[in-house]
């Protein structure tokens, strides 16, 4: 079974991600910001990570500089509502694989997070 975990401070976020993977038979850990993730992620080894960029305590571009720290090269796709191309390119070079705006199609996010890991397995 696939692991991914999901970095959102927005609960409804969550759940509606959370839901999807579940359905495809992913199992999903949940983290509402940064810290808390970065507390878990290695203990967690997710096989992906879907991050949003803007969070309290900790945004997603450093959560993600400081996983890519620690050596991790699990795929990280940022899952943001902000439509900024120069934010988008801060996510990027944070280590990030991937920029999606929400709201996208659930079938589109499935299908980045699903040819990611296939380029994996």
């Amino acid at each position: 079974m696939k692991k991914i975990l999901i970095i959102d401070d927005d609960m409804t976020a969550l759940d509606i991600v959370d839901f999807l993977f579940e359905d495809k038979g992913f199992e999903v850990v949940r983290r509402a910001d940064g810290v808390s993730a970065l507390e878990c992620v290695d203990d967690v080894k997710p096989d992906i990570i879907l991050i949003d960029l803007m969070m309290p305590k900790m945004n997603g571009q450093e959560c993600v500089r400081q996983i890519r720290g620690r050596g991790l090269e699990q795929p990280i796709v940022a899952f943001t509502a902000v439509d900024d191309p120069e934010i988008h390119q801060e996510a990027i070079e944070a280590g990030c694989n991937l920029v999606l705006t929400k709201p996208c199609k659930p079938a589109t996010l499935v299908k980045h997070i699903e040819g990611f890991l296939a380029k994996g397995a």
